[in-house]
């Protein structure tokens, strides 16, 4: 019997479900999205605080091998069932690679890109051999392995529609990662293509496809488990995590943080008086300072970042020069305008009572400012212990991008308890300048996942 009558004949539980089929490539999709994005991509969502989420994944496809198995289909399916346990893993990609080094790093890295990059092209080629085997498409002759596909020829057909798609993805590598990334893609469309030559399968027996689906089953299973238990146990690893001490990292960090109820707001509604002005000067004043601060921040966590992915993945994103002392220079001119704005501060407090709103602000600003910059020289030191070796300066990123997520949140928080005095009509002349630099502050960093 030809290859093409048995590839007719094959009933529908030798192939996967299309709703395994559908979910899986969604997933795919998302899971390759965060591999090559940026991180303030609001998706990131799903691998930053919704990470649990992974952990409902693999609930479902649990599930689902048991009911697959059960109808005859697991085997077929087993392709699909590997991004679902890739999902958890990658969540806690930082925590595997940290304390390592580069080489290491690299490694395990491509792998898991490997596997990412690798997941929707095999879920286009199971869809393909479900929708093209054995049935005639005029698209067949345009897309490589197609045809192949349509004639039976299964093996043959899937290994070149798979290399051609991985060759397409060569493209999203060199714009997002690099040379080693496209190294990689070259190895595995090798492989495929090997995979190729090899003869066709036999239809096998009865017996042989109960024994495939049982080995099929023990294998997701295990997955499963191995996926489980690699996510809670990097999750909950003992340890200080890279860049301490940022709270957003560390989890022994957590009470370190500006407290923003250290200042409770007066319930009194501010006036608007003959000192507006001077309040005004202030308010903009430490503006100023918070801009310039998270100018400073933003340099080392960008520059930093580039700097480690220039390193991971052999490429050459440029970076601004001597960027250590561009931000260094601006942390430090922030400095100097806090002591601007402490002044400010200083001349109009004598005349606001405690009752009133405005005189909280300042206090409030005026202590959490000097709670960052007690901070800077630890951040300052830490940084260039980690900046001595290729694998630390993602520390040094992870620790200068924790530090501008948290000024943008804590400023963001400080705006939010004082919105009603900012919001008040006849002070919006007072507030307008603060108002728009922590609006400003709160946009660049609010969908930044810190750590990614």
């Amino acid at each position: 019997m030809s290859t093409a009558r048995l590839a007719a004949g094959r009933p529908a539980a030798n192939r996967p479900p299309a709703w395994l089929i559908a979910s899986t490539g969604i997933l795919a999709a998302i899971i390759l999205a965060l591999a090559v994005a940026e991180t303030n991509l609001k998706a990131h969502y799903l691998i930053d605080q919704g990470e649990y989420i992974s952990v409902f994944g693999l609930v479902f496809i649990a599930c689902a091998s048991i009911v697959l198995y059960r109808a005859g289909r697991l085997f077929a399916s087993l392709p699909l069932v590997f991004p679902w346990v890739l999902y958890p893993i990658i969540t806690q990609g930082d925590e595997i690679i940290d304390n390592l080094s580069i080489n290491p790093m690299r490694v395990i890295c491509h792998v898991l890109l490997a596997a990412i990059f690798a997941t929707p092209v095999a879920v286009i080629v199971v869809a393909a051999r479900y929708a093209f085997a054995q049935r005639k498409s005029g698209v067949a002759q345009v897309i490589p392995g197609l045809r192949q596909i349509q004639e039976g020829r299964l093996r043959e057909g899937s290994a070149m529609l798979a290399a051609a798609l991985l060759v397409a993805e060569t493209w999203l590598a060199d714009q997002y990662l690099g040379t080693l990334m496209i190294v990689t893609i070259i190895v595995m469309t090798l492989a495929v293509l090997i995979y190729g030559t090899r003869p066709e399968a036999a239809a096998a027996s009865a017996d042989r496809r109960a024994g495939s689906e049982r080995l099929a089953l023990i294998v997701a299973l295990t997955s499963v488990l191995v996926s489980a238990g690699a996510f809670v146990g990097y999750k909950n690893r003992p340890g200080a995590y890279q860049g301490s001490p940022s709270f957003f990292m560390d989890p022994a960090q957590r009470d370190t943080a500006y407290r923003l109820d250290r200042i409770k707001v007066p319930a009194g509604q501010p006036a608007a008086r003959a000192n507006a002005d001077a309040v005004g000067a202030a308010l903009t004043a430490y503006g100023h300072t918070l801009d310039r601060l998270l100018a400073g921040y933003h340099i080392l966590d960008r520059n930093y970042t580039y700097d480690f992915h220039n390193e991971l993945f052999l490429r050459h994103t440029p970076l601004v020069p001597s960027y250590r002392t561009a931000g260094l220079t601006r942390v430090e001119e922030a400095r100097q305008l806090c002591a601007d704005a402490d002044a400010k501060r200083e001349a109009v407090r004598a005349a606001l009572p405690d009752t009133d709103p405005l005189a909280a602000l300042l206090d409030d600003l005026h202590a959490y400012l000097a709670f960052m910059f007690d901070r800077a020289p630890t951040l300052e030191r830490l940084s260039a212990g980690f900046e001595k070796t290729p694998a630390g300066l993602q520390h040094a990123a992870h620790l200068y991008e924790g530090e501008a997520k948290y000024l943008a949140t804590a400023v963001h928080g400080l705006s939010d308890k004082y919105r009603v005095a900012l919001a008040t009509p006849a002070l919006a002349p007072v507030a307008h300048d603060f108002n728009a630099s922590a609006a400003s502050i709160w946009e660049m960093y609010a969908n930044r996942v810190v750590g990614f």
